[in-house]
């Protein structure tokens, strides 16, 4: 039997021989990856601290829905926005100097507590930033906002 309280996953990568290559993950389709055009590579897709920052963004999205769904919340619009600050240190090669990360949740005005509510918990309870942010410095942030209406202009695409 298999407990709810420990969690296995493998990937295995692979080079394309090129200059990336694919994550294999199973059941699931490959993830491809390549060097950035600037270190020599070809650019073709995201580089690993894409797909790292990517990961961030994903944590925090599902961290967010398990508590939607808990919480019986529905959201007008949920994303995560994670960036990253590489540095060149010398005799050390490039390190992770900082990391921000904001979920952003927009929700209809009567549920702007429960959409609070997740927002906080998703920030929380988000292993992969929690993690992280063990090591590299990092700050997370929620940002909940009542639905708001489109404008003429970005309904027509003018500006």
């Amino acid at each position: 039997m298999v407990s709810r309280d420990i969690l296995y996953y493998e990937t295995c990568g692979v080079w394309d021989g090129k200059s990336g290559g694919k994550i294999h993950l199973s059941g699931l389709p490959d993830l491809k990856f390549d060097t950035p055009a600037r270190f020599g590579g070809l650019g073709r897709y995201p580089c690993a601290d894409q797909l790292f920052l990517s990961s961030l963004a994903a944590c925090l999205i599902a961290t967010f829905l398990y508590f939607k769904r808990k919480l019986r919340f529905t959201p007008i619009h949920v994303e995560a926005t994670v960036k990253a600050k590489i540095t060149l240190v010398r005799g050390r090669g490039y390190r992770i100097s900082h990391i921000k990360a904001i979920l952003l949740v927009r929700s209809k005005k009567d549920d702007l507590m429960v959409a609070r509510r997740c927002a906080d918990l998703a920030v929380a309870y988000c292993h992969l930033t929690q993690t992280v942010g063990d090591v590299v410095p990092m700050s997370v942030k929620s940002q909940v906002r009542v639905r708001t209406r489109l404008s003429a202009q970005r309904l027509t695409g003018r500006t």
